[in-house]
């Protein structure tokens, strides 16, 4: 714990200019997560809106840029089944004429996208951009391709033969992504709620927290926090076994000053979003030592800005964004040390000030 007290100081500009400068250029250690842009940009956008400074230090020229950008990665497809409406994670750039020009990719090798649908949705509101142009009833098509017969989700729509919907991604992440696009659009058409309800108590482990899939041994604190998300948002949390004592004492157990995500791993900052979110979202947020937690993610700030996953590490828009939003978590209702972090809308992961815009901005277009 004596490591933890290295750096205290909220560098506030410090992480305003980080986000800035990975919305222009993604820095070398990021640069993995370049085939899905899409997901930074929710990162550094939303991270820009919790700190309350997105209007400020963008202008509305690039706002609108951002805005067009994402509404050209909505792809419609009428690919042997009903038409369906995403949007996809790739697209490719090039030179033409001195122009940068986007090429997007056919269905096979760009298809519509569940994770890139649900950082693109959220990133839309984020940008106050009017969702005229959302096409609800291809999204409930494009979820109904997805899901399989175990209740569980795949990435993209299945096919028995090049990518079936139980492949190996087929996982919790993908249910939540489903679940708060499926809450977004206000209609679970495009889902089956019963087998994805029996899909998570499927995934719960003897210990009491959440596996990637069935028959996986292992709860992680990632997966424990997308099934309980998503049991809440089925508002069906209070009254299943998903509230017991025994996944709220897993989850408290993983603090060690920070969040480790299973047991005799050490801490990193994604896990204080990952179980602090759990937890909250168990109604017993008062468990969570906030000082601690807050001493170990202030010490994995990086010196010109974001966060590493742990002290020491180099700063990715991931962990940059995830530490933010456990800071929001646990302060902005009582912000003792000046943070300054609008409140987080736990379920969805963005700021709750979006989260009623978007609600209002469905129910304005349905």
């Amino acid at each position: 714990m004596q490591g933890h007290a290295q750096q205290q100081t909220f560098k506030r500009n410090g992480h305003i200019n980080y986000f800035l400068r990975c919305l222009r250029a993604l820095p070398t250690a990021a640069q993995s997560s370049d085939s899905n842009r899409i997901t930074a940009a929710f990162f550094c956008i939303s991270a820009l809106d919790l700190i309350g400074v997105l209007e400020l230090k963008t202008t509305a020229e690039q706002r609108a840029g951002w805005i067009e950008w994402i509404w050209s990665l909505q792809a419609l497809s009428n690919n042997q089944r009903p038409k369906i409406a995403a949007f996809i994670q790739l697209e490719y750039l090039y030179k033409s004429n001195g122009l940068i020009v986007v090429h997007h990719q056919n269905d096979a090798t760009s298809p519509a996208h569940i994770p890139s649908t649900y950082t693109a949705l959220l990133t839309l509101a984020i940008l106050r951009a009017p969702l005229d142009k959302l096409n609800i009833p291809g999204l409930t098509s494009f979820l109904k391709s997805c899901q399989a017969k175990d209740g569980s989700f795949s990435p993209t729509p299945g096919d028995d033969h090049v990518y079936p919907n139980e492949g190996f991604q087929s996982d919790v992440r993908m249910v939540y992504c489903a679940s708060v696009i499926s809450h977004i659009i206000r209609d679970f058409s495009g889902m089956n709620v019963n087998a994805t309800e029996r899909f998570l108590e499927r995934c719960k482990t003897w210990e009491g927290g959440y596996a990637s899939r069935p028959g996986v041994i292992e709860a992680q604190g990632g997966t424990t926090y997308c099934s309980l998300a998503t049991l809440s948002i089925f508002d069906r949390l209070q009254n299943s076994s998903t509230s017991s004592n025994m996944t709220l004492r897993w989850l408290v157990a993983r603090q060690i000053g920070g969040f480790q995500g299973r047991p005799g791993k050490l801490e990193d900052v994604c896990y204080s979003f990952w179980c602090g979110g759990a937890i909250s979202l168990l109604d017993h947020g008062a468990l969570i030592n906030k000082r601690a937690d807050r001493s170990f993610l202030l010490s994995a700030q990086f010196p010109i800005g974001g966060f590493g996953k742990e002290p020491e590490d180099y700063p990715d828009p991931f962990h940059s964004y995830l530490a933010l939003a456990a800071l929001s978590l646990t302060h902005s209702a009582d912000d003792d040390v000046g943070l300054g972090l609008k409140p987080l809308d736990v379920r969805w992961n963005v700021s709750v000030e979006t989260a009623e815009w978007l609600r209002a901005e469905i129910a304005r277009i349905k």
